[in-house]
């Protein structure tokens, strides 16, 4: 069977319903999904709107099998209220298919955008992504990687010059994260695309926030200069020296031994600090005094925290 299964796999692809008219049964729609599978794995480009025909197909045809089984209009409102243990198997089993079709889009976009430099051909897998997974929660499942769809996309239109229509893609995409890492990952790029729009206090406040996530969930205290490369470009977009960023990048000095306590206060005294609370909190720990930790900065507790033990202020947070 799976001989005559493979015969059915081309580039151009086959739904659910051509299949079956072939004489095949229900039972050889997972072998003709494996055969697929296997043919993209081989030749991701050749295969990949194929394979999603398919997917799509797929989840199209276990939907409308469901909704003719449930025709009877007392039981398919029971299921719309309750939720029933069936009603629930067929719908994920459906959102399933939409999101491993927004996979294969993902993973195709990536090989046409920057590896062989044809963006309007991984903006529009990208797009089809965002589309699938959006589909799933048309169904009541939230795709684990939906946030990360909206940040590629995001990305996208930014480094296509953009950045009008990737401020709101972005802005969607930080409301859907899940983990520290996205948050920070999506707070990166926007930030690039808030300085990039002129928009200097958003840009700073998401690049800050950003480098805080990062420092405090992956970073090993080792090199900070890790983050000098994101700091230089926000103050360069920017054009302004004296923000947040500029006081980040004094507080990371300060933890790696570049700069003395004295030299770090000489530096923040510069930065309004009624302007940008970063500042007036590094200020407030190096004079020996508590820090107020606002909701504006409170990714950066770990490394507010680090710095009042340098400072030998290790009440400051408390």
């Amino acid at each position: 069977m799976s001989g005559l299964v493979r015969k059915f796999v081309r580039p151009e692809g086959i739904t659910v319903q051509e299949f079956l008219a072939g004489g095949f049964s229900e039972e050889s729609l997972k072998d003709l999904e494996k055969a697929y599978d296997e043919a993209w794995g081989r030749e991701k480009l050749l295969y990949a709107d194929g394979y999603i025909k398919l997917l799509v197909s797929l989840a199209e045809y276990y939907k409308k099998k469901h909704e003719e089984d449930s025709e009877d209009k007392l039981k398919r409102l029971l299921d719309e209220i309750f939720g029933t243990s069936e009603s629930l198997t067929y719908k994920k089993l459906v959102a399933d298919y939409y999101i491993k079709a927004a996979a294969v889009a993902t993973s195709v976009s990536m090989i046409y955008f920057p590896q062989q430099n044809y963006p309007e051909e991984a903006e529009r897998y990208l797009k089809l992504a965002v589309e699938f997974e959006e589909r799933a929660m048309e169904l009541g499942v939230i795709p684990r990687y939906y946030a990360i769809a909206l940040n590629n996309l995001g990305t996208h239109y930014y480094e296509t010059n953009r950045s009008e229509e990737a401020l709101p893609v972005l802005k969607k995409a930080l409301e859907y994260a899940e983990t520290a890492k996205e948050r920070g990952l999506i707070l990166h790029n926007l930030a690039l695309t808030y300085a990039d729009l002129g928009m200097k206090r958003e840009a700073v406040d998401c690049m800050v926030k950003s480098i805080c996530i990062h420092y405090s969930t992956q970073h090993d205290f080792g090199d900070v200069s890790f983050y000098d490369e994101d700091i230089d470009r926000i103050i360069e977009m920017t054009g302004d020296v004296n923000t947040d960023i500029y006081a980040l990048k004094v507080a990371l000095d300060l933890i790696s031994g570049n700069l003395t306590i004295e030299e770090a206060k000489k530096l923040l005294e510069q930065i309004d600090r009624d302007e940008w609370p970063l500042a007036d909190a590094l200020l407030s720990i190096l004079s020996g005094k508590e820090c107020m930790l606002s909701s504006e900065i409170v990714e950066c507790a770990r490394l507010l925290q680090d710095v009042a033990k340098i400072t030998g202020n290790k009440s400051a947070l408390e």
